[in-house]
């Protein structure tokens, strides 16, 4: 994992495009300017919290349907294994077409699941294998689909303010693990489960609305912009969109990963975090209530404070924008992991509460690990490449289920407390190691992004900032580094 060393080679006018260096909340805001980014981010947020909800009424709907724990992880298998099959045709498939189609497709389709799955509960017709179908379509959707959302996030606001609008994202995304559970667990007690997927289908309905009011042809323009900012029809990489077979373009954005050594590492450090962190959860319900003797509404408790700690990182890492240690950032949440992970396995004698603290801290170090890690790996990659790129990095989280199995079954054996200490202990060697075999890159100032367009004769802008008066045709001036034109 250590690769080369990470200084990167010279790139002209570090100074000036790094800009400030302290961390902004102005600045993060900044991307609200953007009135497509806001109907974006508003469809982002619908979608999160039926996403949130789906969660409940699924693992809900599969108990009553089997009573059985196997079955109802087999459901939860059902929905991620296509993500591990599917990730990288998704990723291939949004360097290809237009993401915004690609995105709006996927989350009509989405609903579309939702409002079936609603109908079949209320006439009593949907069985287990019907929903562990339904679970596998679901799950292929979103394997196709978010691969595209991130980089349309890119050429909606341009490429200074991507780790504003990414971070925003997942900002929203953990406001809804808020809600959207509760939520759902009301709606389920009072009316139902049918009536939680057919509230769910209305949410995809607002999501897919709102994208319809992103404009079409922002790859195009996004490619137009580069291929003369690179001087030629190829573009700054020498093509202009992938070319030949889905698995030639599979293998080529493999290849490309694997030769940059910032990727391969940024990569690398996020299947660390997600194989030895985030796991955690799935050992956290029988430690609680075996362990420490609480109740399931304790656990229920720890989920809904872990969210807390997300949001707060979410909203804390929107503020890096400009910031040119990032990457010391992201290793001391790595560290911090790896610490939340033995402060579980030793409360320090406070019991419940030292738990307590403990999620507080993981919710917080993994999702900043997480936010970052997402907005540097587009950072470092060519534009061509942003859907393969973040397909890639989506598979991390798909073989999060394989480690839960032998995790528990190694906390069976050794206690969950030795299990904790042992994952926990894990991240931090391997972080330690990490840091000290790219010293130069973790402990240095970052450098700007590699392929920042260069300036060129004037071509069709990407991104367009606006107030609420935009729609009256009064936009406002772009930010700095952003492209103006028209909605």
């Amino acid at each position: 994992m250590a690769g080369p060393a990470m200084g990167a080679p010279g790139r002209p006018g570090a100074g000036a495009a790094m800009g400030q260096s302290r961390p902004s909340m102005r600045k993060a805001v900044e991307v609200f300017q953007y009135r497509h980014y806001r109907f974006l981010w508003a469809s982002s947020t619908f979608s999160f919290t039926g996403m949130q909800m789906q969660q409940v009424a699924r693992a809900l709907l599969a108990w009553e349907l089997t009573e059985s724990f196997a079955a109802s992880g087999a459901i939860a298998l059902s929905f991620g294994l296509p993500m591990l099959l599917f990730a990288l045709v998704g990723g291939s498939l949004a360097d290809r077409m237009e993401k915004r189609n690609l995105t709006l497709m996927t989350q009509a389709s989405t609903g579309l699941l939702a409002l079936l799955t609603a109908v079949m509960v209320a006439t009593d017709t949907i069985t287990f294998e019907i929903l562990f179908i339904i679970g596998l379509v679901q799950g292929t959707f979103f394997a196709f689909g978010m691969p595209a959302r991130m980089p349309l996030m890119a050429e909606v606001v341009g490429p200074s303010n991507v780790m504003s609008a990414i971070a925003m994202s997942n900002a929203a995304m953990n406001f809804t693990r808020l809600f959207g559970p509760a939520i759902a667990g009301v709606l389920v007690a009072v009316s139902g489960i049918a009536m939680a997927y057919f509230v769910m289908a209305g949410l995809y309905v607002f999501s897919t609305a709102l994208l319809l009011m992103v404009p079409t042809g922002l790859s195009a323009v996004a490619r137009a912009q580069r291929e003369a900012a690179g001087g030629g029809a190829a573009g700054p990489m020498g093509r202009s969109r992938p070319q030949g077979s889905m698995l030639k373009e599979i293998g080529g954005g493999l290849h490309y990963v694997w030769t940059t050594p910032r990727l391969r590492l940024l990569i690398g450090m996020m299947f660390i975090i997600t194989l030895f962190a985030m796991p955690y959860v799935i050992l956290l319900a029988g430690y609680v209530q075996e362990d420490l003797g609480r109740s399931k509404a304790d656990f229920g408790w720890l989920q809904s404070i872990s969210g807390i700690g997300a949001l707060v990182a979410s909203l804390a890492v929107a503020t890096l924008t400009d910031f040119n240690r990032k990457p010391l950032v992201q290793w001391t949440t790595g560290v911090a992991s790896g610490v939340g992970m033995l402060l579980l396995a030793w409360p320090l004698g406070l019991g419940y509460a030292g738990v307590i603290v403990a999620v507080i801290v993981l919710g917080a170090a993994t999702t900043g690990y997480q936010t970052l890690n997402n907005t540097m790996v587009m950072g470092e990659s060519d534009p061509e490449y942003y859907g393969r790129v973040m397909s890639i990095n989506m598979l991390t989280f798909s073989v999060m289920p394989l480690m839960s199995a032998p995790l528990g079954v190694l906390a069976d054996v050794i206690t969950a407390e030795a299990t904790f200490a042992l994952m926990g202990g894990v991240i931090i060697v391997i972080m330690l190691f990490l840091g000290l075999t790219n010293s130069s890159y973790t402990f240095g100032t970052e450098e700007p992004r590699r392929f920042e367009p260069r300036p060129a004769s004037p071509g069709p802008a990407v991104a367009q900032p606006s107030t609420g008066q935009a729609s009256a045709g009064q936009p406002e001036a772009a930010p700095a580094g952003a492209g103006g034109g028209g909605d």
